[in-house]
């Protein structure tokens, strides 16, 4: 079956003909690139980081911080799980606000909105393959450079959230202010250097700041226990 479209606007007017050849040619490159993005992604999996790691003893793992959608943690969570890649969102628990005298029980949530924490090699194909997860806007730091976070930091945030540091339940006094350079204390981006750029104490006792990673802006909503004065 061809398709014939006539262009008026061509001196000529000359159809032009898509022929199946070249449809089949199309769908023949779309499944090639699927298929390279899972190999590559392949290579950040616990079980290549194993064997290279055994058989290599200067080829450490390390985690490393995926920059992600809001509101699609647990997607990406999900994938990367399901492809044998280590991978770390670290919740608070529910807890209870009060609002127009009704009780709301507030669900668990990322203690860092829009972030993802994955352990694997620092290998090219592996950053390329992490880098073209669906819902995935970049690899921070940079997929050639990976910002990486010390496997301690992130045992003390993960422990920090365990014991209910993260979960609220009754509104606390922040003094901050919207452009107050501040430092974060725990998380992924921990002793980073920040810039307030809004509070949000009503609802969600979330603050949203600007975090310089190697040069390079960094928007980050963090939880209000998160940060501290300089």
């Amino acid at each position: 079956m061809n398709m014939q479209h006539r262009r008026g606007q061509f001196e000529l007017a000359m159809p032009i003909v898509i022929r199946k050849s070249c449809l089949a040619f199309t769908q023949e490159k779309s499944a090639r690139d699927t298929e390279i993005r899972i190999d590559q992604l392949s290579m950040a999996s616990r079980a290549v980081v194993s064997r290279i790691a055994a058989d290599y003893d200067e080829m450490k793992p390390a985690w490393f911080c995926l920059r992600v959608l809001t509101g699609r943690e647990s997607a990406v969570e999900k994938l990367l799980d399901d492809a044998d890649v280590e991978v770390l969102v670290v919740r608070s628990g529910a807890y209870k606000v009060v609002r127009r005298g009704r009780v709301r029980i507030m669900p668990s949530r990322p203690v860092v909105a829009g972030y993802v924490l994955v352990r694997c090699l620092n290998l090219p194909a592996a950053m390329a393959g992490l880098a073209h997860v669906n819902d995935v806007l970049a690899i921070v730091g940079g997929a050639s450079s990976p910002y990486r976070i010390h496997d301690d930091e992130v045992i003390r945030f993960k422990a920090l959230a365990d014991d209910g540091k993260y979960t609220h339940r009754v509104p606390v006094k922040v003094d901050y202010m919207v452009g107050e350079q501040v430092r974060v204390c725990d998380g992924p981006f921990a002793s980073f250097d920040a810039i307030v750029t809004s509070i949000d104490m009503a609802e969600k006792f979330r603050v949203s700041v600007e975090v310089s990673i190697f040069g390079r802006s960094t928007p980050v909503e963090l939880d209000i226990a998160q940060i501290e004065k300089m």
